[in-house]
Order: structure tokens, then C-alpha cells, then sequence
């Protein structure tokens, strides 16, 4: 599925992935999901705002993602057009994020 960098403005990033692909690809009951990221599987929490008007999975203060992106240089952008990637669903909570 296409996926897009996510930023808040004041440092928490995450990614973005709209919300067909949050009602295809993922369960309301999961309450956090596992991403392969460079070969390591790291989790993150799905807040209840990813169910609302925010589909998007966030960093939560450890900057997994915003380092992530900053090795694949992708952590600044022009307004409204953030990077995209690629997350590929490995079968119930398990994705891999490909930049």
C-alpha cells in the first residue's frame, strides 16, 4: 500500500497511510501493529485517533521513524507534499516499510 511521511510540526513523526488503506489493511482491534524497518521489527501503538480522522502511526517520543527517515533522506518536505513509501502487509499486525 502507498504510504506517506507524517509530521506534527513539533518533532513526532510517523506514517501516514489514509484511511482505505487503515479500513483494508488493518483490524479495529489491534492496538498496535509491528513494522519492519531496515530488518528490524519495531512496535507502535495505534492511538484512538488513528480510527478517527488520523490514520497515521506515530513515533510516540522515540524516534524510531524520525530517524528512519532521516537515513533515507526523507525528513524535511515541501508543504502538503511528504515522501512516499511503500508499507507491505506481512499478515496480521506484521508490516514492512520500504522507502
Amino acid at each position: 500500500m502507498n504510504a506517506t511521511a507524517w509530521s506534527n510540526g513539533s518533532g513526532t513523526y510517523g506514517i501516514r497511510v489514509g484511511l482505505r488503506n487503515r479500513d483494508r489493511y488493518f483490524s479495529p482491534s489491534w492496538t498496535e501493529i509491528e513494522v519492519e524497518m531496515d530488518g528490524e521489527a519495531q512496535r507502535f501503538g495505534l492511538t484512538d485517533g488513528f480510527w478517527n480522522k488520523c490514520p497515521e502511526f506515530r513515533d510516540s517520543g522515540r524516534n524510531i521513524i524520525r530517524e528512519w527517515l532521516r537515513r533515507h533522506h526523507a525528513l524535511e518536505w515541501p508543504t502538503r507534499r511528504p515522501p512516499r513509501f511503500q508499507l507491505i502487509p506481512l499478515g496480521e499486525d506484521r508490516f514492512r516499510l520500504i522507502p
